[in-house]
């Protein structure tokens, strides 16, 4: 299902679901980073975000501190007989005040494709991307001047067999980057592949089964391969497989439902990992079996209500921690309540549970990372005087509490947004 990005509000637009900072959501879709277009048509967004912070470095007894980011943002979109082009970008800068260690860094984000269809029943993407922004993640240690590069290239494809039954496929791959020497150790890059069935029916709901596999490597970081005592390149395989159901419940509810078997395997499983300017460090690097789940309900009144729910738990890599893989439990709920044409209040909260496997200690983290819990709460604001027009607000806590306790921390921010809107479509 290829994901298409409206040029204009038709009403205020909703209190989105929050993250922190950079933080991906909790569900990702599409390639890229920047929205496609869909029509012959472009679309343009300046804005700028400034957020105050009582603990800019994220570490316990950090000092506070502002971030101001303006942010340009546009796209535009290019029929070509039944293919749809479409090439988008964006820039923007980090302003960071309070402490004098972090710089100012610009960010900025390319991207394109073609989202193509063949014959009635076959369509999917074949697109590529590439950004660069200061790493800015609540799961860091600690935020230091790190810019953080990702090259992703992929396509996917859904085929629909007949009048219930599909068939979907993709493969992407990523590489990305940290520029300061410490976090190198966390490079990765590699390629997901997936494929699965569906099976659909107005009145059944839509079945689905689906396989994936990521396989990942960690070229700053060498392990002794076991047998003959070569150092290779660290890495690890994820391999999961998923059973889902969704179904809409009248006009206003939505459910989705996941249940999966995922499978971690080390490569090589040798427990000797060098790591940069500390030496050879014993690991443990066991194998990981194990069930993991996803959910997701959105309820819309058709007026003043939304709300939404998700669950989750997943295996993933990570360019931030020092560990070869993390358990991830994440929990999430989001309620807006629209109080006229112009104004939208919202609040929601979220925990996320971390699990750390393979953990070495750096130069960026002294200690190996073991596991982490972070809670986060937030209400916010949103005014829409006119359709092209949003100013937000919003005032969020959140705290995690980790081991070993030096990665602990808490902050409250407080978060203002302006952001215009234009484009045009035909």
């Amino acid at each position: 299902m290829l994901l298409l990005l409206p040029l204009f509000f038709a009403a205020p637009a909703l209190a989105a679901p929050s993250q922190d900072n950079d933080d991906p959501p909790a569900q990702r879709g599409g390639i890229t980073s920047v929205p496609a277009v869909n029509g012959r048509g472009w679309n343009l967004s300046a804005g700028v975000t400034t957020r105050f912070d009582t603990n800019l470095r994220r570490r316990d007894g950090g000092a506070q501190g502002w971030r101001v980011t303006p942010l340009v943002q546009g796209s535009i979109g290019m029929p070509i007989g039944r293919q749809q082009v479409f090439l988008g970008a964006n820039i923007g800068r980090d302003y960071l005040f309070g402490d004098d260690k972090l710089p100012n860094r610009t960010r900025f984000a390319v991207g394109g494709g073609v989202n193509w269809r063949l014959g009635r029943r076959c369509n999917g993407q074949v697109a590529a991307d590439y950004r660069e922004n200061l790493a800015l993640f609540s799961e860091l240690a600690v935020l230091e001047d790190n810019t953080q590069s990702t090259r992703t290239v992929g396509g996917n494809f859904s085929c629909q067999v007949g009048g219930a039954l599909g068939i979907t496929g993709g493969i992407t791959n990523t590489d990305l980057t940290n520029s300061r020497p410490a976090q190198r150790l966390f490079n990765n890059r590699g390629t997901t592949f997936n494929a699965g069935l569906t099976y659909g029916r107005p009145t059944l709901g839509q079945f689905s089964l689906s396989g994936s596999l990521d396989t990942r490597m960690f070229p700053d970081r060498q392990v002794n391969d076991g047998t003959t005592g070569l150092l290779v390149d660290d890495g690890v395989d994820v391999y999961s497989a998923r059973f889902g159901y969704s179904r809409g419940l009248g006009s206003r509810l939505n459910v989705s439902l996941g249940a999966s078997y995922i499978d971690v395997k080390p490569k090589p499983s040798s427990q000797i990992v060098f790591v940069p300017d500390i030496g050879f460090v014993v690991a443990p690097r066991s194998n990981f079996s194990g069930p993991g789940f996803d959910a997701a309900i959105t309820y819309n009144s058709g007026n003043r209500i939304t709300a939404g729910f998700s669950a989750s738990r997943q295996v993933r890599s990570s360019a931030n921690v020092g560990a070869l893989f993390i358990v991830s439990s994440t929990v999430a709920a989001d309620f807006d309540y629209r109080l006229n044409r112009s104004l939208t209040a919202g609040f929601g909260g979220s925990y996320l549970d971390n699990s750390y496997r393979g953990s070495v200690a750096s130069g960026a983290e002294t200690r190996a990372r073991i596991k982490d819990n972070l809670w986060r709460v937030y209400g916010q604001i949103n005014y829409t005087p006119i359709r092209m027009v949003t100013v937000g607000l919003e005032v969020a806590h959140q705290r995690r509490t980790s081991n070993p306790a030096d990665f602990s921390f808490r902050s409250t921010t407080v978060l203002l947004n302006l952001r215009a809107n234009f484009g045009r479509s035909s």
